[in-house]
């Protein structure tokens, strides 16, 4: 085939491609996802916003030096922050309307405290700490936060974050200081 008839079928076989692209209407027997979407009353093109959820408790991280990194509203922010590997220390106050009333998950975290050996009826003093156990604390004084904290409250703060950035050391402190 010499190159002039092939470079003739190229153009033929683009120009059957592009011609599905022009934008002619043709009718197809296919629907199209549209077509399949239901048809609401009352719909005017607008979309729902979520309500934006609800704030629940203030972290405010500070580096080793006690120079504020920031404030966030949420575990995820804390450990999304750009910053996250300088925090050394995070306080964590329940900024809620009313009373802290626990979410299941909460719940959970208190209950796994409360089964390693925590004081039952301060449930919400004790989440407070589980929180704050998830947040982040510096490597260097890691082990003796951790001993602080004690092992009921480290493994609330695994139930509560299992997935953690310091859930590995967690996990790895507590058998050491089960076995020890």
């Amino acid at each position: 085939m010499d190159m002039r008839r092939r470079s003739v079928l190229q153009l033929g076989v683009a120009a059957i491609a592009l011609t599905g692209c022009s934008g002619t209407n043709t009718k197809t027997s296919q629907l199209s996802g549209l077509d399949l979407a239901p048809v609401v009353a009352t719909d005017n093109k607008v979309a729902v916003e979520r309500p934006e959820p609800k704030i629940r408790y203030q972290f405010t991280c500070t580096a080793e030096d006690g120079s504020l990194i920031g404030k966030f509203s949420s575990l995820d922010e804390v450990w999304a922050s750009t910053r996250y590997m300088h925090i050394a220390d995070c306080q964590v106050t329940y900024v809620g309307s009313g009373p802290l009333v626990l979410t299941p998950e909460e719940t959970a975290a208190v209950n796994a405290a409360v089964a390693a050996g925590a004081p039952p009826g301060q449930a919400s003093e004790l989440c407070l700490r589980i929180v704050r156990a998830c947040t982040r604390t510096d490597h260097r004084t890691l082990p003796a936060a951790l001993a602080a904290y004690g092992v009921p409250v480290v493994k609330g703060a695994l139930t509560l974050a299992p997935m953690a950035p310091q859930a590995a050391l967690f996990t790895r402190w507590l058998k050491t200081a089960v076995v020890g």
